[in-house]
């Protein structure tokens, strides 16, 4: 247990990471659904979030440049405050205005002043050979909040609004930067130019992360369609919770084995995506009803953690092993960027066509393809007591 807690500053960023997921998952759970009852049809809100991925792209360099400026924890903490504007101006939308381009612009803006920092100085801070238990206690927890998040907000939202959701949102959001104020200032790596950097860092990263981006879209249309299914932001919430909550018993029991043996990470994977692809397919073709919607929820929750296990300990130890923390996740980032803007702008497209949303999220399964390709080159095809 003690290996669980020696890292102070890893222990840190999992108590920040807690309270900003509370936060985050109630953007992921009710942003979209909020602007679709406002009476923005799908496309619409599909393209803004693939615009905003668009943007925030193009931006990137930005985030690298001020990141390496002032230091990978005060840009952490700069990206919290910037981050946590984003309810208010979700909060502003009221249709095709000023607000909902503002919303893309400041989206991407606040993704690229928090996401790159955050994950750079999580692979910096954390071990190698005790990845597994850190990312484990880090998904744990934070599985915790996410779970709460979604029933909180059905609950506000059915007694009181949405604008009560987001003024609670924004003080968790803006809390969960008091404890990066104890952790202490780690360097991302050698210090190196852009050009080196593309030469040098391994873009395994970007490639997982544009497969990553395109498995998003699942997550992002299933939240509207089971919304759909029940029209009750409590029962919808309790849904998204329960889901959460399976998934957080998981976590910390299985984040050992991949310390224990790293063979366990190709199996973790193999069954992961595999058991992920069976739910994007049943989830399309046969869940209608609650008892479907929760054995599916258990299906993904079990899914999802052998998923991001394996994803999380294979992308932050290879961003460990890299010359630069920093570049690496910005290259990686641009990968999840480019996936997300593809597969969001092909179900805008699918829609308009007369696709449903319940086929579209097959999309998603090329994303697994992909991520299954890199995986497997990276887990040992035997087992062995070595860290990758």
């Amino acid at each position: 247990m003690e290996s669980f807690f020696k890292n102070k500053t890893i222990n840190l960023l999992n108590l920040h990471a807690g309270l900003h997921r509370f936060s985050n998952n109630i953007f992921d759970t009710f942003g979209a659904i909020y602007l679709i009852r406002l009476g923005l049809s799908f496309p619409v809100v599909a393209l803004a979030w693939a615009g905003s991925c668009t943007i925030r792209f193009f931006l990137r360099p930005l985030s690298v440049m001020f990141s390496k400026k002032i230091g990978l924890r005060k840009a952490l903490v700069f990206g919290v405050v910037v981050n946590s504007g984003i309810f208010f101006v979700l909060s502003q939308i009221n249709g095709l205005n000023f607000w909902l381009y503002f919303y893309m612009l400041y989206l991407a803006l606040s993704d690229i002043t928090y996401w790159l920092p955050y994950h750079s100085y999580y692979a910096a801070a954390g071990d190698t050979n005790l990845r597994g238990k850190q990312v484990g206690m880090q998904l744990g927890f934070t599985s915790v909040m996410r779970m709460i998040a979604p029933l909180v907000g059905g609950i506000l939202i059915a007694t009181t609004s949405f604008s009560s959701l987001y003024i609670v949102a924004t003080i968790v959001m803006l809390t969960s930067a008091f404890p990066l104020f104890f952790t202490k200032n780690i360097s991302p790596g050698k210090d190196i130019n852009w050009r080196e950097a593309l030469r040098s860092i391994d873009k395994r990263g970007l490639v997982m992360q544009a497969g990553d981006g395109i498995l998003y879209m699942h997550g992002f249309i299933w939240t509207i369609v089971l919304f759909y299914l029940v029209e009750n932001y409590v029962t919808f919430g309790g849904l998204v919770a329960f889901e959460i909550f399976i998934t957080t018993i998981l976590f910390l029991f299985l984040g050992y084995y991949i310390d224990k043996n790293n063979g366990n990470g190709r199996n973790f994977s193999k069954i992961g995506l595999g058991l992920i692809g069976i739910v994007i397919i049943v989830r399309a073709f046969l869940v209608y009803t609650v008892p479907e919607i929760i054995f599916s929820d258990i299906i993904i929750a079990l899914a999802m953690t052998l998923y991001f296990l394996s994803f999380e300990v294979g992308f932050y130890n290879l961003a460990k092993k890299s010359t630069n923390t920093l570049w690496f996740h910005f290259f990686g980032e641009c990968g999840w960027d480019i996936g997300a803007a593809i597969a969001l702008s092909a179900s805008a497209g699918l829609y308009t066509l007369g696709v449903s949303l319940r086929y579209i999220i097959l999309f998603s399964i090329f994303g697994l393809l992909i991520i299954y390709k890199v995986l497997m080159k990276f887990y040992p095809s035997k087992p062995t007591n070595e860290s990758p």
